[in-house]
């Protein structure tokens, strides 16, 4: 049998079994044969449970990228952080732009609505878990089918909860018999389920050292862990998060990279990867590179998230200090020198090295200039993290491989760090926990005697910093309630360049208000989604409507 790997495509029911036995071929197609041949067969009910795996998330752009179910999520930028004070896409005509920012999102228009399939993704699992019971196949085989079906049936409700707050809860496939038009179930009973089903996932699991390289991507029981411990952080479980967090950390199968950068550039098997969707670059790509990389460096396209000002003054003196303070050594015309070593992997500015030579920003011809053309960086900066510096200059939607890393160790260690502060304050382990992920980014640790309070405020900058990008701000400023606060009327800025010193390098720098649209308009009601009306006019029992909609 020959390895197999996750990828994102969608292995629909009349795809053949990923196997290269002999006599395969000669096989009858999923669409033509019984249900019951199909669960009585190992090839066959793989392959329908690699279906399932693609209704997991990923957060690049979507375009081109071959028979995934569904829709981005988020629209078709697809970076959920360009819709908070980290970045912002350039495009009007990009809903994250003239939807979400202005404040339209309503039952009728939510570029993120992604209910239908989330349920499509629950219809899929119940119906190999109604089916797997009867098979005949060995019993362990249908242990973890099973756990993975229940894996993946977590996941989904977890992004329901999170959208949406209270859904219905279809725990079993359906008959025709049933009232199918169910109401909301509250939502602390929606996590003690997924709590539940991950914790019975978890049981029939493999652990990682028991996972062969050919199985990358497949479920496992510090996977199942880890993905319920930052659900049981969005519920407010904080105890039960710290357990499930700390048994990750505890069990030993993770490591930090000791390459932040180059850990966005792998394609499957990074130590510090717990579950990744995995792409291949011809027949199982996306389309980030063709989408964001800077646009000098394409043939078209490019350059669709910009990192803001205030992100960028965001990032740390190597010392520890913020720029603010007068002890940091930041020197405002020498900006880019001496900071967080992550900055350096994750934002592209003046002078920066990408693909053999320097970025140039200077305002107004530099080839990268800020508002050079309507497909130049709308702030002066671009983004490096995700981004392949091998990719020809023609790239096309489909034919970037890199992985989508959804679940890592240092999320994993900033999760506990959070829950464990709630529950106890900063104690030993809650330092030792976000103290490794600064380590590996070779700041300092925090000072000592730092309040709970203090120790949350450098949690939330932690955070932003780590997993700028990866879409978490996006989601953490709406269950820490803080995005009328970051976001509400809010004009976010980017800075011009005018000149640089050939001899001391320091720079004349002008910032500027990214003003070319509204303000960002963020109210409460913004923390869950409306649900949609079509979705209500097919089933009244949805109402009432989340407040505000």
């Amino acid at each position: 049998m020959k390895r197999i790997k996750i990828y994102t495509s969608l292995i629909v029911f009349f795809a053949f079994a990923i196997s290269c036995e002999d006599g395969f071929l000669e096989r009858e197609p999923l669409d033509i044969i019984s249900q019951d041949v199909v669960y009585n067969d190992q090839g066959y009910v793989e392959s329908v449970l690699y279906r399932l795996y693609n209704y997991m998330p990923v957060g690049f752009p979507g375009r081109g990228q071959t028979n995934h179910p569904g829709k981005d999520a988020n629209g078709f930028s697809s970076i959920l952080d360009n819709n908070t004070d980290i970045a912002m896409t350039k495009s009007g005509w990009i809903e994250s732009w003239n939807v979400i920012r202005p404040g339209l999102i309503d039952p009728t228009n939510n570029p993120l609505d992604n209910w239908d399939v989330l349920y499509k993704g629950i219809f899929l699992a119940n119906t190999i878990l109604s089916n797997i019971e009867g098979s005949e196949l060995d019993a362990d085989i249908k242990a973890r089918i099973t756990a993975e079906a229940r894996f993946v049936k977590a996941f989904q409700y977890f992004d329901l909860a999170r959208r949406y707050g209270a859904v219905p809860l279809i725990k079993e496939l359906q008959s025709i018999d049933e009232d199918l038009l169910l109401p909301r179930t509250p939502v602390d009973e929606i996590y003690a389920y997924i709590d539940e089903e991950f914790t019975a996932a978890a049981a029939d699991l493999p652990s990682v050292s028991e996972l062969p390289d050919s199985e990358t991507g497949r479920a496992t029981k510090e996977a199942a862990w880890a993905f319920n411990g930052r659900a049981q952080l969005f519920a407010k479980n904080y105890a039960r998060s710290a357990e499930l967090s700390k048994a990750v950390i505890d069990g030993g199968g993770y490591t930090l990279s000791s390459d932040y950068e180059g850990l966005f550039q792998t394609y499957g098997g990074d130590p510090e990867v717990i579950f990744e969707v995995l792409f291949n670059g011809t027949d199982k790509g996306h389309g980030m590179d063709k989408v964001m990389l800077p646009f000098s460096y394409r043939a078209d396209w490019g350059s669709q998230c910009n990192p803001t000002q205030e992100f960028v003054d965001s990032y740390e003196m190597t010392n520890g200090l913020p720029i603010t303070d007068p002890a940091s050594g930041f020197n405002p015309l020498k900006p880019y020198e001496g900071r967080d070593s992550r900055f350096y992997a994750t934002v592209l500015f003046q002078g920066a090295e990408f693909m053999g030579r320097e970025m140039d920003v200077i305002f107004p011809d530099g080839v990268d200039a800020p508002l050079r053309t309507g497909l130049h960086s709308i702030t002066g900066y671009y983004i490096k993290k995700f981004m392949d510096q091998s990719a020809p200059f023609g790239v096309d939607f489909g034919q970037s491989k890199q992985s989508w890393i959804e679940m890592r160790l240092a999320e994993v260690l900033l999760n506990y760090a959070e829950a464990q502060n709630e529950v106890s304050g900063p104690d030993a382990s809650v330092y030792a926990a976000i103290n490794s992920v600064r380590t590996r980014a070779g700041q300092p640790d925090l000072a000592m005697g730092l309040s709970k309070a203090d120790m949350f405020d450098a949690i939330v900058h932690e955070r932003k910093i780590e997993l700028a990008l990866e879409g978490h701000r996006f989601w953490d400023l709406k269950r820490w309630n803080m995005g009328v606060e970051v976001l509400n009327n809010k004009i976010f800025t980017g800075m011009k360049v005018l000149n640089v010193d050939p001899v001391t390098g320091e720079m004349e720098l002008e910032p500027f208000p990214v003003d070319n649209r509204p303000a960002t308009i963020y109210s409460e009601k913004f923390n869950l989604f409306p649900i949609p009306q079509d979705e209500i006019e097919k089933n009244p029992n949805l109402l009432p409507q989340n407040p505000g909609y």
